[in-house]
């Protein structure tokens, strides 16, 4: 009875952090599948992994309220991976809220499938796009793989939460707003031109209204830019979720102390 306790708070802890990964992680974080099913999907993964570390030796916690620490520590390495997931695909949903202030279309907001909420449409739009090129390079794979190795790369209870994570996971944020604006720079080069134009237009011919003339003309210019830009963007999405494996990796690395 004592082994199989050990054994069942070592699945709980595996448990663990494949729930805080599932409850965070794009794509399986979409809010229209109910969290027991998530759940219930981590239990699951977390049975299959501890098959596969069954004869490793049972990590054994001096006291509750350690193992409880435990708990919620393999909790947040899941959640923080998750996370790591959340940053990438925010770069194309920020890049397509840069076209959507400078076309016009901001107050033009769309339902977010994944969180429930109002959107931008560009930048639903270019999340849509980035998640389709995501499952179609099987990036859900290369996650799941992922969390498989995270146990290799960082056993259980050998987490370490330093001010390096944190400067990590800073610039991740930081690198989010400059590579969401590269993604964007094309579109908005070309908006920007048209709008200097159409300024030197609005000096010359006073008479003509040229805000009347300037939103279609944006909006339609945007657009057809979209258009030809869309294998580009998809070059950008493979890239950048080239870098994101590896981001993961090197999480592990730092968590691991």
């Amino acid at each position: 009875m004592e082994l199989f306790f050990d054994r069942l708070n070592h699945f709980l802890l595996i448990w663990g952090r494949t729930a805080g990964f599932f409850l965070t992680a794009v794509p399986f974080s979409v809010r229209s599948v109910p969290i027991r099913i998530k759940v219930s999907t981590a239990a699951l993964f977390a049975y299959l992994i501890f098959m596969i570390y069954l004869n490793e030796p049972p990590l054994a916690a001096e006291n509750t309220t350690g193992y409880i620490i435990m708990f919620i520590g393999e909790l947040l390495v899941g959640c923080t991976l998750g996370f790591i997931t959340q940053i990438a695909f925010s770069i194309f949903r920020l890049a397509g809220h840069f076209l959507d202030v400078q076309m016009g279309l901001a107050m033009a907001n769309v339902i977010d499938p994944e969180y429930g909420t109002q959107v931008p449409l560009l930048g639903n739009f270019q999340y849509l796009l980035a998640l389709l090129t995501f499952l179609a390079i099987n990036g859900h794979h290369v996650l799941i793989t992922s969390l498989f190795q995270s146990y290799r790369l960082l056993p259980i209870g050998n987490v370490h939460y330093t001010g390096r994570l944190s400067l990590f996971i800073s610039s991740l944020v930081g690198e989010m707003f400059l590579l969401a604006f590269k993604i964007a720079l094309p579109v908005l080069g070309a908006l920007l031109i048209t709008d200097l134009v159409l300024g030197v237009i609005a000096r010359t011919v006073p008479q003509m209204n040229v805000f009347f003339v300037a939103l279609p003309l944006k909006i339609g210019l945007g657009m057809g830019l979209l258009l030809l830009m869309i294998p580009l963007f998809v070059w950008a999405f493979e890239t950048e979720f080239q870098r994101l494996f590896s981001q993961l990796s090197e999480l592990l690395l730092i968590m691991g102390g």
